[in-house]
């Protein structure tokens, strides 16, 4: 719609327009307006293109209305402004845009909240760093397992360096318990420091919520490569002590991966 149109269709309903005849102070400089088509001219579907074509043609309704039915043969002014709304709407509602459609992005499932848990971390010169899942309570001489298991190894005089992570690390019985999402983040920021402190050759990860949580590549088997490290998945030292069967298997993977460790074994 232009200029032209535009006025002519408020003038049609009787909205005053206001321009004024110099350039107000800040205002943008005029441009031309764009050129009204011919009077003749008919847009889309037989509308005329003007507002007086348009008036005109609801004169013409309203006349005819008004000559079939018993009132008197002048058009009533209530007839005239029922007449323009009628056509204002139809133009409005051949003209409007068809509403966007909007899709709903589906919500994901709250996260089960993670049971709390304790890591203890150890590390052992520039060889190791051992992460085991802790059960706090159980009073099993998970200490003096390690340390055998250290001197098997001949890592047992090397410097030592003992941690803990305890999850979650704050509770706070006013917020949502977090999810597996949120302490896998924690855990595995957790291991990169840790990692960052002394450059190790192995890092094991004893017990589920070790290798679940703490695990910076898939452990698909038990050994895995991370930037030169091995990463090794082994039982906690809990699981150790209350199934001694699976020493066994644990020594044979140790052998493998250490041989020239446990060659005098």
């Amino acid at each position: 719609m232009n200029e032209l149109q535009r006025t002519e269709y408020l003038t049609a309903l009787g909205v005053t327009s206001y321009m004024p005849r110099f350039c107000l102070p800040l205002a943008p400089q005029p441009v031309q307006a764009v050129l009204p088509p011919p009077a003749e001219a008919v847009v889309e579907g037989g509308r005329p293109a003007t507002a007086a074509a348009l008036m005109q043609s609801i004169g013409v309704d309203v006349a005819q209305e008004s000559r079939s039915s018993t009132a008197p043969s002048a058009p009533a002014p209530a007839q005239s402004q029922e007449g323009v709304e009628r056509v204002i709407g139809r133009i409005t509602a051949e003209t409007k845009s068809p509403e966007p459609q909007v899709q709903s992005a589906p919500v994901a499932a709250p996260e089960k909240p993670v049971a709390p848990f304790i890591l203890s971390c150890w590390w052992l010169g520039e060889e190791l760093l051992a992460v085991d899942s802790r059960e706090p309570g159980s009073a099993l001489p998970v200490e003096s397992l390690f340390g055998n298991m250290a001197r098997a190894l001949g890592w047992h005089q090397l410097p030592s360096q003992r941690d803990k992570l305890k999850w979650p690390l704050a509770e706070n019985p006013f917020a949502m318990a977090a999810g597996a999402s949120d302490a896998r983040e924690t855990c595995r920021s957790w291991l990169e420091a840790a990692s960052a402190r002394k450059s190790v050759k192995s890092i094991w990860l004893m017990g589920e919520q070790a290798q679940s949580f703490c695990a910076p590549v898939p452990l698909d088997d038990s050994v895995a490569d991370w930037d030169g490290t091995s990463v090794v998945a082994l039982p906690s030292l809990t699981e150790l002590l209350t199934e001694p069967a699976r020493k066994r298997d644990v020594w044979q993977l140790l052998r493998k991966l250490y041989p020239e460790q446990t060659r005098s074994q």
